[in-house]
């Protein structure tokens, strides 16, 4: 994937809204706020109000850049699709970055950790930038008597904890994900995947299909 100069990165993915313009210089502007309601609407408040900050229009973008999850359901599906909405319009690229790979910051073996609820975690395993293991549910006890790299760095919720228990190192303090992180990553990543972005889940929504046959029509 050819260079990108600048970056307008979106991520609804959390109970916020976390907007970003990144360029090879770095943040532009970055606001995070808490969502409101009409949250389509909001965010192509924000994503103007972002672009006034930067001192620039939606022409001077190169890549629309979203967090796809996992997270609040209805947040990634509105976040993509104005995502999208905005790169079709202008014709260009529109790239996904998943929350565990904003947990990653080198190369070395990473343990990113997402806590659900409780103590069931989402988890996956990074290796120089790039996931080794599918994401999986875990729980707390699950995580600590598993074998691991000694180098390995432990990322996300409860890592400090976590990465104590296992004698590793400690990385991000939690799961957060920001915009920031998000155009960033796509700014200095030259292999990113740049089919157009879906929701990243690691199981299904709660939604499930009705088990009973459809009512015959008299």
């Amino acid at each position: 994937m050819p260079k990108l100069n600048t970056v307008l990165a979106i991520d609804t993915s959390h109970s916020y809204y976390s907007l970003a313009i990144i360029n090879s210089n770095g943040v532009l502007s970055e606001i995070n706020m808490i969502k409101e309601e009409k949250p389509s609407e909001k965010l192509i408040e924000l994503i103007e109000k972002s672009l006034r900050k930067a001192n620039l229009d939606l022409h001077d973008l190169d890549c629309i850049a979203v967090g796809v999850g996992p997270g609040n359901f209805t947040g990634i599906r509105i976040g993509i699709s104005i995502a999208k909405g905005i790169a079709l319009a202008l014709d260009i690229k529109c790239i996904g970055i998943n929350r565990f790979r904003t947990l990653v910051f080198n190369d070395s073996p990473t343990l990113t950790i997402i806590n659900i609820k409780d103590d069931i975690y989402f988890t996956q395993i990074y290796k120089k930038m790039k996931p080794i293991s599918d994401p999986i549910e875990e729980n707390f006890s699950k995580i600590i008597n598993k074998k691991y790299n000694k180098k390995t760095i432990v990322s996300g919720d409860n890592s400090l904890m976590i990465s104590q228990k296992l004698d590793l190192k400690c990385g991000k303090k939690n799961s957060l994900s920001k915009a920031s992180e998000i155009g960033t990553i796509c700014i200095n990543s030259s292999n990113i995947n740049s089919n157009l972005p879906s929701p990243f889940y690691v199981k299904g929504p709660d939604a499930k299909l009705p088990t009973q046959p459809p009512p015959k029509i008299l």
